[in-house]
């Protein structure tokens, strides 16, 4: 998954703090993003901050992000990966927030459970894909920017 670069933002500049008892410290997130992050995260039980900080590294909380290799949205998600979910859209429709949460946070969290649910581990499988073994250079340096987010 390509993540959008430093510069890209949304038009939504307030933030707010995201609250859980995951034991992850708080993402910040554009308010008009938390609740449906907090809602699908939650659904699929994937920690809240580790969501939050998922979708800040991908896009930058930007929508309308569009990846390399054919990643949409706000989670960086490929259409074929998102039919691998359940979705039965066009990859338009991948650019709608709340599909993209739904159907990222659903891949983000089997990639969670695949990786031991250890913050590097699940990057791993959502970065590379569920099957991936080993940390490669860009789960390494994604997994990086992950952690320093969460801490």
């Amino acid at each position: 998954m390509e993540s959008a670069g430093e510069g890209d933002v949304i038009g939504t500049s307030k933030l707010k703090t995201a609250s859980s008892t995951t034991g992850y410290p708080k993402a910040e997130a554009p308010v008009g993003y938390t609740d449906l992050i907090h809602t699908y995260a939650r659904q699929y039980g994937v920690p809240v901050e580790l969501a939050h900080a998922v979708v800040r590294v991908e896009s930058n909380f930007n929508p309308n992000a569009r990846g390399t290799s054919g990643e949409i949205g706000l989670m960086q998600i490929k259409p074929a990966t998102a039919r691998m979910m359940g979705y039965s859209g066009s990859a338009k429709g991948l650019y709608d927030p709340e599909t993209n949460i739904k159907f990222g946070m659903k891949y983000l969290s089997v990639a969670h459970e695949l990786g031991g649910g250890t913050t590097c581990g699940t990057i791993l499988k959502y970065n590379a894909g569920h099957a991936a073994k080993r940390m490669n250079p860009v789960s390494r340096a994604y997994c990086g920017k992950v952690q320093s987010i969460l801490n």
